[in-house]
């Protein structure tokens, strides 16, 4: 066994206890604030947003894993959600490729922020009515033909597809996804 000298032990000891302690200091940082349930924020709210759009307050529920795979082609046992939160998403094995889903819903958002967030990425827009919502669909530059939706419904709401491989028509599929969370029946 040969053993290393004391200077190179000593640096290899100083990098890893460096290291250490810039993880525990980016790990432990106190943040002020007060946490508030979903809703309560000081601006309006929107008190006609569940009987107005049932759908949209079932969170990542709002349409079941088999609605979703058969919008995007897939069996409905090839399709897993991937995250849950604010943001939900799902991956599904289309014959084409794999397909991301996400929704997203910011109830304190607006159709006018999504616009302007899609023309600083140089995003294709169009406007367009997605069952009688005032709503946006957004191409970016993909090669494999991305496509999302975004509509004007107590705050905003969306969907995109991402293809992992082109052929896949993700405009109709994230637009059949919107007219079905838009749904007023529950």
């Amino acid at each position: 066994m040969t053993r290393r000298p004391l200077t190179s032990r000593l640096s290899a000891g100083l990098v890893a206890l460096t290291a250490a302690l810039t993880l525990l200091t980016g790990c432990t940082q106190t943040v002020d604030g007060t946490a508030a349930k979903s809703g309560s924020g000081p601006g309006p709210r929107n008190e006609d947003s569940e009987r107005q759009y049932p759908n949209l307050l079932k969170e990542c529920d709002v349409l079941t894993e088999d609605i979703l795979a058969e919008t995007v082609g897939a069996d409905p046992l090839d399709i897993q959600s991937t995250f849950v939160g604010a943001v939900c998403r799902w991956q599904a094995a289309n014959p084409a490729g794999l397909v991301d889903i996400t929704r997203f819903w910011f109830e304190q958002g607006s159709l006018d922020n999504e616009r302007e967030v899609a023309q600083r990425l140089d995003y294709q827009i169009e406007n367009r009515s997605v069952a009688g919502i005032e709503s946006i669909v957004m191409k970016p530059n993909d090669p494999n033909g991305a496509c999302g939706v975004a509509s004007d419904a107590a705050g905003v709401v969306g969907w995109w597809i991402n293809p992992q491989a082109p052929g896949i028509d993700a405009c109709g599929m994230a637009v059949k996804l919107m007219e079905l969370t838009l749904a007023t029946r529950a």
